[in-house]
């Protein structure tokens, strides 16, 4: 698993398009303010790693002292990517163990996003 940690005072996405793999019920716009947005690309076997994953996110979030997260998924961390499937999974599993929304899977979106520019506002893991 791949993820790059942005803190930000903003982030807005709308949904363009689907594609052949997009979830059904997605929602097609959301606004965030002042959460770690964190980028996720899932690999394969990824899903046993979610709680190591869960306590690194909750670590920064409390370095960067703020209580919301919101995962995007975001395939362009990786060339060995997971099922769609796996995928749909692990970003549940992060999202429910979080409890935070999350961006949905397989579709075309335009995003804004306003990082906070302090020293930790923008990181990456490997897990």
């Amino acid at each position: 698993m791949k993820m790059l940690l942005i803190h930000a005072d903003l982030l807005e996405y709308w949904t363009t398009r689907p594609t052949k793999l997009a979830e059904k019920d997605a929602q097609p716009h959301q606004r965030i303010e002042d959460a770690l947005v964190v980028f996720v690309t899932v690999e394969p076997g990824d899903s046993r790693k979610v709680p190591q994953a869960v306590q690194e996110i909750r670590k920064v979030m409390g370095w960067v002292k703020c209580g919301e997260a919101f995962i995007y998924p975001y395939a362009h961390l990786s060339e060995n990517l997971s099922s769609p499937g796996e995928a749909i999974e692990v970003l549940n599993a992060l999202s429910s163990a979080l409890g935070c929304n999350r961006a949905p899977f397989g579709w075309y979106k335009r995003f804004h996003l306003h990082a906070k520019g302090h020293p930790l506002a923008e990181l990456s893991r490997s897990i």
